[in-house]
Parts: structure tokens; C-alpha cells; sequence
């Protein structure tokens, strides 16, 4: 929504796992959510029939957010693909969870799949929210900390102390993006 003396817009900021070339704490502003089959869509079952709506986000407000990053040196941010996905295991290619019906092989193969198709990170709400956010027209972004390289490993190993410092990061972003929205950012 947008008026002459109103900009509304709507951030979700999370962890998230990077498939590679990132370092952990590093940002990731998504551009587009995409399935487990790398494409741009979320499927919504509405009483029996699947209805299946685009989850673009608005590439203006990402690239405002990339631009305010460069005010954090601390950390890399990049715009790319989230992949979004069902759940933490399978549908992620962890081979840590209860079941597991494939290979370890078969997992980097996907993974490097995906990072071919722009895909950056994995999460697991990006999709429903930039499907609902632009059924109502709303400006949207997802900005995702990174906690691992998923072609590495499945477990988070991190000590509480960086996770709670890389925890920080989307917020500062966010926070410096705002500030310049209201006019209100004093660069130290």
C-alpha cells in the first residue's frame, strides 16, 4: 500500500541455511521464494482444489535493503532465491532426521541443483508469505541470516554466543532501512 504520504511495507527476517559460497552470519534478501522443484509458486489447497500463486517479492524494496546493508560492513548481504520448503528434514536434504530416503550423494546433487538456479538459502516460511503478501498487494521482503553451508553439514554446531550475535544481524539491517525511511538515520 502506498500513498502520497505513506509507504507500508512488510520484512519477515529469520534464520536460514546456505547452500554455498556464503559465510555463515551472512544476509540473504530474498528476491524470490521457490518450491522444492526450484519453482516460483506456493500451492494452496482451498477446499479440494489446488490453487497455486507467484511468490515474487518486490525487487525495489530489496534492493533498497541490499543498498542500507552497505552501512553494516560487518556482515555480507547479497540478494538470491530462498527455497522454501515443507519441513526441516527431507524436505531439506537433511540426513540427520528420524527417516531419510536417500543418499548423501543424491542430497549434493539437489543442493548443487538448486545453487545453480540462484538459490542461496533454505527456509521454510518465505513462500506462504510472499504468496499472501502479494495477494494483498502488500510491498514485501525476507531477509535470512545464514547459520551453515548445507553441502557441509545438517547440524547447527555454532556456539549460543554466535548465533545470538548473527541473530542480530537481519535486525540491524531492517533497522537502518527504517531509520532512512523516516528521515531519522545518523550515519556514526
Amino acid at each position: 500500500i502506498q500513498r502520497e504520504d505513506c509507504f507500508v511495507a512488510i520484512i519477515s527476517f529469520s534464520f536460514s541455511f546456505h547452500i554455498t559460497g556464503i559465510e555463515p552470519g551472512s544476509i540473504v534478501i530474498t528476491d524470490t521464494a521457490v518450491d522444492s522443484f526450484f519453482k516460483p509458486q506456493f500451492e494452496q489447497i482451498i477446499l479440494d482444489t489446488v490453487v497455486t500463486q507467484n511468490t515474487e517479492l518486490d525487487k525495489e524494496l530489496a534492493e533498497e535493503l541490499l543498498k542500507c546493508s552497505k552501512e553494516v560492513p560487518d556482515f555480507p548481504t547479497l540478494i538470491g532465491h530462498t527455497m522454501c520448503t515443507y519441513d526441516f528434514y527431507e524436505g531439506q536434504g537433511r540426513l540427520d532426521g528420524a527417516l531419510c530416503s536417500f543418499s548423501n550423494e543424491k542430497k549434493l546433487d539437489y543442493l548443487q541443483r538448486a545453487y545453480k538456479t540462484g538459490i542461496r538459502n533454505i527456509e521454510m516460511e518465505s513462500s506462504v508469505f510472499a504468496a499472501m503478501c502479494g495477494l494483498c498487494g502488500l510491498k514485501a521482503a525476507v531477509v535470512c541470516v545464514t547459520l551453515l553451508n548445507r553441502l557441509e553439514c545438517d547440524q547447527i554446531n555454532l556456539p549460543r554466543e554466535v548465533l545470538l550475535e548473527y541473530q542480530q544481524h537481519p535486525q540491524k539491517l531492517i533497522s537502518i532501512f527504517i531509520k532512512k525511511r523516516l528521515g531519522r538515520y545518523n550515519p556514526k
